[in-house]
Formats: C-alpha cells, sequence, structure tokens
C-alpha cells in the first residue's frame, strides 16, 4: 500500500514516532548527561502523580460501583 507522506524513511521514522508515543533519541540521550540525583528526583515526583492519578481513579470507579 502506497501511502504519500512515507515517501522519505525520515517522515516515515518520525510518524512511527508520534504513533508509537515514542521520544525522539536525542532526548534519550540527554537523560544521561543529568545528575542522577535529579532523575531520582523527578523519577519521584513522576511516581507521585501516578500514584495519586491511580486514588483518584480508585475513588471515581468507588461513587459508580455504589
Amino acid at each position: 500500500m502506497y501511502v504519500p507522506w512515507f515517501t522519505t524513511p525520515e517522515t516515515e521514522k518520525k510518524v512511527l514516532q508520534i504513533v508509537n508515543l515514542s521520544p525522539n533519541e536525542s532526548v534519550i540521550e540527554k537523560l544521561t548527561d543529568v545528575h542522577p540525583m535529579k532523575q531520582i528526583f523527578w523519577a519521584s515526583i513522576v511516581q507521585v502523580c501516578v500514584f495519586g492519578f491511580m486514588m483518584l481513579s480508585f475513588a471515581i470507579i468507588n461513587i459508580f460501583v455504589q
């Protein structure tokens, strides 16, 4: 199947990154340059946000189940 916007390999790669929600490689390479304590700090922030979203989801599900 021919898709006109897949004409170049670079365009195909960008479209697949968007579809797969994968970050650009330069972003991943920058992560290794960050100080380890800063990585731990941001990972902790993300973990607290995910936990808060999970608890909010449980509360909303509990409202609709009862």
